[in-house]
């Protein structure tokens, strides 16, 4: 037990921008890719998966002072602090479950490749943390390690299969080859996106508005590029924030955030140069000695928020979800650390609703609302974990969350573990 969990931090330690490459490079040597084919396009995958990063920095620490103005002038108080997936994912694979999960997922996922129920390799090891958050709550809850493992597999178990059924879209929509999108959290957003649209689909009216990003485009003109359109939200968010006190703050982060609009899409076209070389060996490999198998490979939704749709509607977002945590029923959560991540919240959206800005600002409220409930209910759980880790309480939060871990699957199994324990 000791050398798997050895194994298991070790492979944790490295991190994505580390691991992953690896992973694409063995991928590639064992599909048949000459090394230095191999090796160019770990080390652009790497590049790449840098780069964006280093965008989606620049959009949190902008966006990260706006929330905090919005949350003190709107005087949103709860006493459940969102410290961000950064200390969820820490806190998760912190605890006896969390440092064994990864080579169970990876367990899994070997064992549903060797049985043809999935598709997918899941490359992206980093985000197994959302199944060790499941596997590490329900053993919280239960005090039985092989319980608490065995819902973590199973929440492996749904990321491939969902990962499978939406894998053609993803790979249409987003012109990404030979790939799905097995991400925890991103999978469990997809029953709540279909039913939207299908309640959406039979209000009249409201069913016939297209706010896609051609529509965007030909009828708001320049408003409708990435980088004006960026920009222009980053204005009306920082004066709802009170920026217009400050003109320079003001300007500085508006052209920051239209500047991640424009400059994301230049690190997914380099994602997209490395995956067409794995598609293709990939697809080599399989007619050669699995008779035209098809594979995918599994990654981080981040290779999704590129698109202009995806970031308009998460700016749009911000203070529309502290409002509804203000407002809603039950609520105790205070979002903040994962506020400015809200494009991974809906990174699917506009894959399953056609590009619809529309729909993705009211599949975001929706999920969004549900993410705090569920962050509400979980109550003192993750506080348990981050104490137990280590982790020093903010000052005054009574208890902690991470938004990044409120899905329904995990609370299904801890409601569960609930009535057993």
């Amino acid at each position: 037990m000791e050398i798997i969990s050895k194994v298991s931090g070790a492979l944790t330690s490295l991190g994505a921008s580390v691991l992953i490459p690896i992973f694409i490079f063995i991928i590639c040597m064992v599909f048949g890719a000459k090394l230095k084919k191999s090796l160019m396009t770990g080390l652009t995958f790497g590049a790449a998966y840098i780069g964006l990063n280093l965008v989606i920095n620049l959009m949190i620490t902008t966006v990260n002072p706006m929330v905090t103005a919005l949350a003190d002038n709107l005087g949103v108080k709860k006493d459940i602090l969102d410290v961000g997936w950064a200390v969820g994912s820490a806190v998760a694979y912190s605890t006896k479950c969390g440092v064994l999960i990864i080579l169970v997922s990876l367990g899994v996922n070997i064992l549903m490749l060797a049985t043809k129920t999935t598709k997918t390799l899941n490359v992206d090891i980093w985000n197994f943390w959302n199944h060790a958050f499941t596997a590490s709550v329900v053993y919280i809850v239960t005090g039985n390690l092989i319980i608490g493992l065995a819902a973590g597999a199973v929440h492996a178990a749904f990321c491939l299969v969902m990962a499978d059924r939406t894998a053609e879209r993803v790979q249409k929509f987003y012109k990404i080859p030979g790939v799905s999108i097995p991400q925890g959290w991103v999978v469990t957003s997809i029953p709540i996106i279909n039913g939207v649209n299908w309640v959406l689909d039979r209000i009249p009216i409201i069913k016939d508005i297209e706010w896609d990003e051609k529509h965007i485009q030909e009828k708001w003109g320049i408003f409708g590029s990435p980088l004006v359109l960026g920009t222009t939200l980053g204005l009306i968010l920082g004066c709802v924030a009170g920026y217009w006190k400050d003109i320079p703050t003001l300007l500085n982060s508006a052209i920051s955030i239209g500047a991640v609009m424009m400059i994301i899409p230049k690190f997914i076209a380099l994602f997209m140069e490395s995956l067409t070389v794995v598609s293709d060996a990939a697809k080599k490999f399989m007619d050669k000695h699995f008779k035209g198998r098809e594979f995918y490979v599994g990654l981080d939704s981040a290779i999704l928020i590129g698109h202009p749709v995806t970031v308009a509607s998460a700016i749009i977002l911000i203070p529309i979800v502290l409002v509804v945590a203000m407002i809603l029923p039950g609520n105790r959560v205070l979002p903040f650390g994962d506020l400015a991540s809200l494009a991974y919240f809906v990174a699917l959206v506009p894959c399953l609703s056609k590009g619809n800005l529309f729909r993705s600002i009211i599949s975001g409220i929706v999920i969004m609302s549900i993410v705090l409930l569920i962050c509400s209910s979980f109550g003192a759980s993750m506080t348990t974990m981050a104490v137990d880790a280590g982790y020093s309480l903010p000052k005054g939060a009574v208890d902690i969350t991470a938004l990044s871990a409120g899905n329904w699957l995990t609370w299904i199994f801890y409601k569960i573990a609930g009535i057993f324990a």
